[in-house]
């Protein structure tokens, strides 16, 4: 089963996740993800170490993606629901999972469980931060996320919320 909302040429109105990136240390980042234009807290995401360090959503300057070891830039990027070989896609609706579209740089880049930032290689990985490094009971939290979502298109948008590039 395909959701023709997938595949439309164009993007239509669709509900907001926000990214506030709180913990940049030296080999991963650690966010909350908040769910509508409340803001309600849903999660924590892993992700590699943010490496734009002007937080304008490009490498520039002396900024370099490092392939496996970076964050997704900042900004407000479309997602909708794939079909994925992955094997949490086997326990999702449909066999699918959200993928993050037109990130500069990137290619692939999904919204998937795992357990700390060797897990990502630039992807999302949702989960709870209670452990230093680590998110635990991460499937659990994506297949909430995707119900929540209702494996419809949504936008995400990811903002750098540290005061301190290296916040190690």
């Amino acid at each position: 089963m395909y959701n023709i909302l997938n595949i439309l040429p164009f993007r239509l109105p669709a509900p907001v996740v926000v990214m506030r990136r709180k913990y940049n240390k030296n080999t991963y980042c650690i966010s909350h993800l908040y769910i509508g234009k409340d803001e309600n807290y849903f999660c924590d995401v892993i992700e590699d170490v943010v490496r734009d360090s002007n937080h304008n959503g490009k490498f520039d300057g002396d900024e370099k993606k490092v392939y496996g070891e970076t964050a997704i830039p900042c900004g407000r990027y479309y997602v909708t629901f794939n079909k994925t070989s992955l094997d949490i896609g086997h326990r999702a609706r449909y066999g699918v999972i959200p993928y993050v579209h037109d990130v500069p740089s990137f290619q692939h880049i999904r919204i998937h469980p795992g357990v700390n930032a060797k897990n990502t290689e630039g992807c999302l990985i949702l989960g709870y931060n209670k452990q230093p490094g680590k998110v635990v009971e991460s499937e659990k939290c994506c297949l909430a996320f995707y119900e929540r979502m209702k494996y419809r298109p949504f936008w995400i948008e990811i903002y750098d919320d540290y005061s301190n590039l290296n916040n190690s």
